[in-house]
């Protein structure tokens, strides 16, 4: 286990080094059935549209916001070069499906996700713990240390940096410095694992293509042979309405 890096407080004007807007093609949807669609698509995996984090697919899940579109706090990360001048209710990266349970507790600041970019995380924290190098993941960290969130936390989930709608990472950022706030008693930088391995479902479903690096979005060919089938991975939680969705 090594401990998580800390981003510099106060933060910079500019994203740090490898959270910068050259991660994929800056997205324009002038409707939010249009946005919706594109985020969808984006985060679908074996044919069906599913929660990011656990793998859950069903009625239970839907677009959510990374950031709420407060028109003081967008207009700020505009002007500052965080994220480029769009529409927050028409960007699909500011938004990634969850479900029921994950929507409540993201929005909850229960945890957050820090993408790790390929790059040493020396350069972004200027720690001499750890100097190593890190490939492009986005991955759940359980500040509050929830129960119900532990066998998530330290694993990646099921986004793709090279998606041309993948959020941008700064906004997790974002994110995570108001979960950090929402805990004021928790480990500044929390044990995480050496190597970050993908979420459960993604490793037995064999979501991710380890030859192509890339996730499988369609569905699986049918083989009458084959007995086994991709089952809805149970909610661990009643599932609960908020104001997070889209």
């Amino acid at each position: 286990m090594v401990p998580l890096s800390q981003l510099p407080v106060p933060l910079p004007n500019q994203p740090p080094v490898g959270y910068h807007l050259e991660h994929g093609d800056i997205s324009v949807f002038s409707t939010t059935t249009a946005c919706h669609t594109a985020i969808n698509e984006r985060d679908k995996f074996l044919g069906k549209t599913r929660c990011v984090i656990c793998g859950y697919y069903g009625s239970v899940i839907q677009p959510c916001h990374i950031i709420n579109p407060e028109e003081g706090t967008w207009s700020d990360l505009q002007h500052r070069g965080w994220i480029p001048r769009v529409l927050p209710q028409h960007e699909p990266r500011n938004s990634l499906i969850l479900c029921g349970n994950h929507d409540s507790y993201f929005d909850g600041y229960d945890f957050f996700i820090r993408f790790f970019p390929e790059v040493s995380l020396i350069s972004l924290c200027f720690e001499s713990s750890i100097n190593k190098k890190q490939i492009q993941k986005f991955v759940v960290v359980n500040y509050s240390d929830h129960p119900n969130l532990r066998k998530f936390h330290g694993k990646a989930i099921a986004l793709d940096i090279k998606d041309r709608h993948a959020p941008f990472p700064s906004l997790f950022i974002i994110h995570e410095m108001r979960a950090r706030g929402f805990h004021p008693f928790a480990p500044t930088n929390p044990d995480m694992p050496n190597d970050i391995a993908w979420q459960d479902w993604i490793l037995s479903e064999s979501v991710f293509d380890d030859v192509s690096h890339s996730f499988k979005r369609n569905s699986l060919p049918h083989d009458g042979n084959s007995s086994v089938t991709i089952q809805a991975q149970p909610q661990f939680l009643p599932a609960t309405t908020n104001a997070g969705g889209v």
